[in-house]
């Protein structure tokens, strides 16, 4: 006979945390999903596509939207945005969107990115980036959602991103050998970009976007193999003059 499945068992003080503080650390992975799911349903979003993604923030594990939320809400809500001003401020870029639902319910947000010493590709690049941000703060805040969106995630010090399946995770066993020598990679990458002058870390994300033809939000996003193929890339170039890029729309 086989073994009657126990329920998951239901802590009220970590579904209070949960609900009230947003904190999911107490709950066990069943719960989690369980939340995940739901979440998704109430929104009416497609758990399967991953809009959502865990990160460990002052303490508390919390979901944060993906670029996939933002494009779901859009469709869902009949969201339309328009760009309302686009300007430099000293070393800041600044985008000014306002958006409507099919309810003619109306709501505006900015979005802001350091430029200060980027130009050609590297600057296009973070112009794309002030006006994908923007789009997607004012898409959250008009479906009703007050959450961290991935482009603001990226620029918060102290976030930790949690690895799918891993939340539970407590203990830090340390690197592993591998892991170690992936660190000096990234070491070495951001020592040569340095060389080059290419200091701001905006620029750094930038150019290793560029070269690798996807988007790179931060250092982690680099496997060994990339890191060892940018710096080969530096190595073989004394300076970088990137040209500038046509600005498409990619939010």
């Amino acid at each position: 006979m086989k073994p009657e499945k126990k329920p998951v068992r239901t802590d009220a003080s970590a579904i209070e945390q949960a609900l009230i503080a947003g904190d999911l650390s107490r709950l066990t992975p069943e719960q989690r999903l369980s939340y995940y799911k739901r979440v998704c349903e109430s929104l009416g979003l497609n758990p399967l596509t991953k809009p959502f993604e865990y990160i460990r923030l002052n303490g508390r594990l919390v979901l944060y939207a993906r670029r996939d939320a933002a494009d779901q809400l859009r469709k869902l809500h009949g969201i339309s945005i328009e760009i309302v001003s686009q300007k430099r401020e000293g070393d800041l870029y600044i985008v000014h969107v306002r958006a409507r639902d099919r309810e003619g319910r109306v709501d505006e947000e900015l979005g802001v990115v350091p430029i200060g010493g980027l130009k050609g590709d590297a600057l296009a690049n973070a112009i794309l980036k002030a006006i994908t941000k923007a789009k997607r703060r004012v898409t959250l805040s008009l479906a009703g959602l007050g959450w961290l969106d991935e482009t603001e995630v990226e620029t918060i010090p102290d976030a930790e991103h949690i690895q799918e399946g891993r939340a539970e995770e407590k203990v830090d066993p340390g690197p592993s050998p591998d892991a170690t020598g992936h660190l000096r990679l990234l070491r070495d990458l951001d020592r040569a970009l340095e060389a080059h002058g290419i200091t701001g870390r905006e620029q750094k994300l930038a150019w290793c976007s560029y070269m690798l033809s996807r988007e790179i939000t931060s250092a982690r996003d680099l496997s060994a193999d990339e890191a060892r193929r940018l710096i080969d890339a530096l190595a073989a170039s004394d300076s970088i003059e990137i040209e500038p890029a046509d600005l498409e729309d990619e939010a």
